[in-house]
């Protein structure tokens, strides 16, 4: 399966301009972890790595660059002035009209790999996860999260959903919707999972 892209070279470049250096590591890391998770299980590898490589895209550019582009392409006015969760939506717009990407999968692997959303994919969720494990990234639960992720997707997915809430509520701040509702998706599934054993 190739992603439809109507020029990858310059996508590329696209890339490596907008990225400090420490963010084009680590979406190279991203791209890496995420292609060993499709591996383990069972989602399509050249999504994965594609997702995993590009999903940072816009998370460079100026808070300014980003309301242009939730102008532009119609996203929803909530992530205007809101860099930490714009990022996501705007490089799945680029993407999408400068690029031509048409596979939604992938698209939305890239536009939800920072809250999740209820009814994620296989995909959705090897990207969110991937994102928060990848090797660069440097917290105390890293190799257990890593060792748990190969086989216990669901698992590792909801201990990375709650520190976020966590860390969020710590913070005074407000908490996307979307990331609360797949964190209810991620622990339904699992009490399903653990009743039909």
């Amino acid at each position: 399966m190739t992603i439809l892209c109507t020029d990858r070279d310059k996508l590329e470049i696209f890339l490596k301009s907008n990225l400090k250096e420490k963010r084009y590591i680590h979406s190279l890391g991203v791209e890496t972890m995420a292609v060993k998770l499709a591996k383990l299980h069972g989602a399509d590898v050249e999504k994965a790595a594609f997702a995993g490589r590009y999903h940072d895209l816009a998370k460079c550019m100026t808070e300014e660059e980003l309301n242009r582009i939730i102008r532009l392409y119609g996203i929803s006015d909530e992530y205007m002035n809101n860099q930490a969760l714009s990022h996501s939506k705007v490089a799945e717009a680029l993407l999408r009209y400068e690029f031509g990407v048409t596979d939604e999968d992938t698209l939305a692997a890239v536009s939800g790999h920072t809250t999740g959303r209820r009814g994620m994919s296989l995909l959705e969720e090897i990207i969110y996860v991937a994102d928060a494990i990848e090797d660069n990234r440097s917290y105390k639960e890293l190799k257990t999260l890593q060792k748990q992720a190969e086989t216990d997707l669901d698992g590792a997915c909801l201990f990375i959903m709650d520190y976020t809430i966590d860390l969020i509520n710590s913070k005074g701040r407000s908490l996307d919707r979307d990331t609360s509702e797949a964190r209810d998706y991620i622990s339904e599934r699992i009490a399903r999972s653990t009743n039909d054993k």
